[in-house]
């Protein structure tokens, strides 16, 4: 259940201390259980990959069959290939609007600058499976990389969510998806470098997903630390305690290592949430998993202002935040600058923003939202930059250009530079 505290109380201070102290540092524990799988598939490659499938997928994949072609699928829920459809187009037309231009230019010297946006060659998208098909996520990840012109995706997934879900076949297909990496978790991520050959990889995940993300991420580019969801919602008088309530149990669903918290200044609206949550968790076919994320990460927490719930909040740097009331909307800048992603009114859940609300569900976790941006097209793209400094800028730049060389004691530099400045 949703636990109800005083900011200012004994219990209250103490649940705000575990959590942030989650925040503070990697997850070295995982990151050291992750190290040996990733270093195993990175030297090894597949034979390596197909036997981490079998232990930890539990399917018996040979090598050479782990990268697989998606093909057309019939008889597919009719409801489903809509919504579907739809999620893309207004995930597309959004996503189009992040494509930058680039430049060039020359200078008063007459020096040439060009720097331009170039798409990754092979691009890989995690797809989670371990407990559902995720279309949003397949979704998030493809869409972009396409409107950035990603030559090839290849997207990995737990072998037992591509057999069993003929949804899941028919929207890689439906998506172009060049390839399908049959492997999940840490193997999955590992695999996608040295077995699908990606130069970038991205996609949210669970903490072991989140881990070899990490290791690999001085081989190739990432996203962003995108691990177990999270929401915070600041709510204000005007506030709907049902809704409330269904936003934190649509996070608590997707993790026990989920983080649901509720902050307000009114000690009524954090009871009445509480007990909303209780009420509808009974029905809920996910009550299992929401309620060990409850147990663990869940907190109502009631501050004696509304600025101390905000400030507090804001330091918190969630993944998503929710304000909830006209006087919690009041700080939807301040939060957009810690936050992943700010949702704005009490018409505007979290989950929205999961499947078709434009923007991307790809966010950053545990405190990154700091340093980190979500999802983007920008992400899929590198920049490519070329000089020419014609002979007579060249002679006029070449004498400091070398004093500064030689000043570093690099005089193989400096000569360098002295043969383009004589006449």
């Amino acid at each position: 259940m949703l636990r109800v505290a005083a900011s200012a109380s004994r219990e209250g201070r103490a649940l705000l201390a575990r959590l942030r102290a989650r925040r503070l540092s990697p997850d070295f524990a995982t990151l050291r259980e992750a190290l040996p799988i990733v270093e195993a598939v990175l030297t090894v490659g597949a034979p390596a990959l197909a036997r981490f499938v079998a232990e930890l997928d539990g399917e018996k994949i040979a090598p050479k069959r782990l990268l697989v072609r998606p093909r057309p699928e019939k008889d597919v829920d009719p409801a489903f290939v809509k919504a579907f459809r739809l999620a893309r187009r207004r995930l597309t037309a959004y996503h189009r609007r992040q494509l930058p231009t680039g430049f060039s230019f020359r200078d008063a010297l007459g020096v040439g600058f060009v720097e331009q946006p170039l798409p990754h060659e092979a691009v890989g998208v995690y797809v989670p499976g371990g407990r559902a098909f995720y279309p949003s996520s397949l979704l998030m990840g493809v869409v972009p990389a396409r409107v950035a012109g990603a030559k090839r995706i290849v997207v990995a997934t737990p072998p037992r969510a591509f057999r069993q879900s003929r949804e899941l076949r028919w929207a890689l297909a439906e998506l172009g998806v060049d390839e399908v990496l049959l492997a999940g978790g840490a193997h999955g991520i590992a695999g996608l470098v040295s077995v699908a050959r990606c130069t970038k990889v991205v996609g949210p995940g669970n903490r072991w997903v989140a881990a070899a993300k990490h290791l690999v991420s001085g081989l190739v580019s990432i996203d962003l630390p995108a691990g177990p969801s999270e929401v915070l919602i600041l709510a204000a008088g005007g506030a709907d305690p049902e809704r409330i309530a269904a936003d934190l149990l649509a996070q608590a669903e997707h993790d026990p290592d989920a983080v649901c918290l509720l902050f307000t200044d009114r000690d009524n609206l954090a009871t009445a949430s509480a007990a909303e949550v209780a009420r509808r968790l009974g029905g809920l076919p996910t009550a299992l998993t929401a309620r060990a994320s409850l147990a663990t990460n869940g907190l109502a927490l009631v501050f004696p202002t509304l600025p101390a719930a905000a400030k507090e909040g804001i330091a918190f740097a969630a993944e998503h935040v929710e304000l909830m009331g006209r006087a919690a909307e009041r700080y939807a800048s301040r939060f957009a600058a810690t936050s992943g992603a700010v949702f704005v009114g009490n018409g505007t859940p979290t989950a929205f923003g999961d499947y078709l609300a434009g923007p991307n569900h790809v966010l950053p976790t545990g405190g990154a939202a700091r340093s980190f941006s979500g999802l983007s097209v920008r992400d899929f793209l590198r920049w490519g930059r070329s000089v020419c400094v014609p002979a007579a800028a060249a002679r006029r730049l070449g004498p400091p250009a070398a004093t500064l060389a030689r000043f570093e004691g690099l005089e193989a530099h400096a000569r360098s530079l002295d043969l383009r400045s004589a006449p």
